[in-house]
Order: structure tokens, then sequence, then C-alpha cells
């Protein structure tokens, strides 16, 4: 009978202890990524625009769509960055209302231009 006693007794005190041992590491968060530096933002902008001008010129039937895939990281950038990522975004929806409106090539060429300019300055 002691016996068992003992043994029930050690028996919760390992579970205590496993419990505790358990929630410490639980309530341990992971280290946060750093937010991105400006350059590596301004960097991923330029290059997604890069690549869009790129495929808007080698096929300019499907810009319009990768242009609406391509609004809703501007959205997030303009909103979460602000300044010039705002004048980017705007371009671009400028871009898009002209391959809405079926705008000449002519104006949809010099809206790319535009584009280009405002990612460059970022």
């Amino acid at each position: 009978m002691k016996c068992s006693i003992e043994f029930s007794k050690r028996l919760i005190c390992c579970s205590v202890l496993f419990l505790f041992t358990t929630a410490l590491v639980g309530c341990g968060s992971a280290p946060s990524a750093p937010p991105p530096s400006e350059t590596s933002k301004s960097e991923m902008a330029q290059k997604s625009i890069e690549d869009f001008i790129a495929s808007a010129k080698k096929t300019p039937k499907d810009a319009a769509q990768e242009l609406t895939i391509l609004m809703e990281s501007l959205d997030t950038y303009a909103t979460e960055y602000e300044g010039s990522y705002v004048a980017l975004r705007d371009s671009a929806k400028e871009l898009l209302s002209l391959y809405q409106s079926s705008a000449s090539k002519d104006k949809i060429k010099a809206q790319l231009d535009v584009l280009k300019q405002k990612a460059e300055a970022l």
C-alpha cells in the first residue's frame, strides 16, 4: 500500500513537471522577421513592374488581366507604405483604364513608360 502511494506521488509530480515544461516552451514566441527594408520593398515593386511591362509588350492581349492581378500588390504597397507607392498605383490604374477602354497603342505605350518611370523613382 505504501508503495502505491509513493508511486502515485511520483507520477503526479512527473505529470506536473511535464505540464509546466510544456507550458513554458509553448509560451515562448518565435522571433518575428524584421520588416522589409525600404530598398527591398522598392526592389520588389520595381521587379514586378519590369516583369509586367516585358510581358505586356510580349503578349498585349493578356496585359489587362495581368495588370489587374498586379494591382492587388500595388494597392497593398500604396496602403502600407504610401508616398511614391501611391503614385505608382495611380499610374497603374490609369494604364488599366486605357486597356479597358481599348485605347490606342501609342497611349498605352506612353502610360507604360510613365509606369516604368514611377517604378524607377522608388
